[in-house]
């Protein structure tokens, strides 16, 4: 007779309370899309939960784009209130200049190498 039993690991995540409206920066992907959750890890044994892994829930801050997460007591910058910035109206889709306006220009390019320009001219030889 045999007996199969499967054993993992599973952790529940949920929305941090008090915390629930807050849209946070994600310093990875450098969007606004991460949000505060909690996250607590468990045993399981036949799918069912049986022992904690932690004595309480991790509170973190997880991008929806990058999946990125950092323990919420290394971001001095998030409270219940944060929220993304508000865009002028010609950056929202659907939305046209102003009268008279000049559309602004977009971000030039960060170069590598301290932010100077790509080398030009052949590559060097080494001997």
């Amino acid at each position: 007779m045999a007996i199969c039993i499967t054993f993992g690991l599973e952790e529940f995540t949920s929305q941090l309370q008090g915390y629930e409206n807050v849209v946070a920066y994600c310093y990875n992907c450098h969007n606004w899309n991460a949000h505060c959750v909690t996250r607590w890890p468990w045993f399981t044994v036949c799918f069912i939960p049986v022992i904690p892994l932690s004595f309480h829930k991790y509170r973190e801050v997880t991008c929806y784009t990058c999946r990125a997460t950092q323990d919420l007591r290394d971001r001095p910058d998030i409270t219940p209130a944060t929220r993304p910035p508000q865009f002028p109206p010609y950056m929202i889709p659907g939305h046209g200049l102003p009268p008279g306006s000049v559309p602004p220009q977009p971000p030039q390019p960060a170069y590598a190498y301290g932010g100077l320009p790509p080398p030009t001219g052949p590559p060097p030889k080494y001997t």
